[in-house]
């Protein structure tokens, strides 16, 4: 909660700056900026209501938790970030083929970019701290949002520099550049936060560490049929688990509930479902048992 409320004030207050400037000048660069900003408002605004929700206990009605509104938070971003890049883009080309340019531009869009700048390249850094931290993919698109954020405004500082001084043309450029990166960053956004929706099955590396601790577990001869995906941004876990044959089934039964605190101990798991198998079965003996 205090990494979103540092992102609503954070982009609030930049908002604020562009907002200014853009009512000081005619540049569709900066105007551009200040729709940037204002996607980047209304991100952290989604992203701390349903990050509350998120962490939110499970009850009767969501059984498995509520960890799938992080990720339909992103989705409402990218869709609304969408928006405003189109929207950017279109004005742009409308303006350069009614060829209206510029007229006013000033020092202000330029004192706007450079603070602009050296902001998000701050905040870049915080949200990729809390991102990693939190194992939140919400905070770490936030990170990479910031991070870009800072070339654009360094290409958008210099096109209106050059604008204001010699070429007119070049700010409703720039203002394309900008729209088509508000875009592109809703699209990959988008995408991301769909593949958690869909459940998506995690890297092999992770299932690699599973696979390491819950062969770790005392009686655990072998592991089979590893599978995963994502529930929101946690992951559910279903393996087998092989132990010896001769095993009770109350013995089984322990074997299965270390092997399922094992795998559960790995942060970014959620869940782990247990199905435990006899190594070496006997006619006269099953031992089986599901956790």
């Amino acid at each position: 909660m205090r990494a979103s409320l540092v992102a609503i004030g954070a982009n609030a207050f930049l908002l604020g700056i562009k907002a200014t400037a853009t009512g000081l000048s005619d540049s569709l660069t900066i105007y551009s900026e200040t729709l940037n900003s204002l996607a980047d408002v209304v991100s952290a605004v989604v992203i701390v209501l349903c990050v509350r929700w998120a962490w939110k206990r499970a009850d009767e009605s969501h059984p498995f938790g509520h960890q799938r509104a992080e990720p339909v938070a992103g989705l409402v971003v990218a869709i609304f970030t969408g928006i405003l890049g189109f929207e950017v883009c279109r004005t742009a080309v409308v303006d350069l083929w009614a060829g209206e340019l510029p007229q006013r531009i000033g020092p202000y869009p330029i004192v706007a970019l450079c603070v602009t700048a050296g902001f998000k390249t701050w905040l870049a850094a915080y949200f990729q701290r809390r991102g990693k931290a939190l194992n939140s993919p919400a905070f770490r698109a936030v990170a990479v949002d910031c991070r870009n954020d800072v070339f654009v405004s360094l290409q958008g500082l210099v096109a209106v520099v050059v604008a204001e001084a010699r070429l007119p043309m070049l700010d409703r450029v720039a203002a394309i550049l900008v729209g088509g990166y508000i875009l592109y960053s809703g699209y990959r956004i988008g995408m991301e936060n769909l593949d958690y929706l869909m459940g998506r099955s995690p890297d092999r590396e992770l299932l690699e560490r599973i696979r390491t601790a819950a062969e770790s577990v005392d009686g655990v001869q072998g592991v089979d049929d590893i599978k995963g995906h994502y529930v929101g941004t946690f992951i559910h876990v279903e393996l087998t688990a092989q132990v010896d044959g001769t095993l009770s089934t109350a013995e089984s039964h322990d074997v299965c509930e270390a092997t399922r605190t094992a795998v559960e101990a790995i942060d970014t798991v959620d869940r782990a479902f247990v199905h435990i198998s006899p190594a070496q079965p006997v006619a006269s003996c099953s031992s089986s048992s599901c956790c």
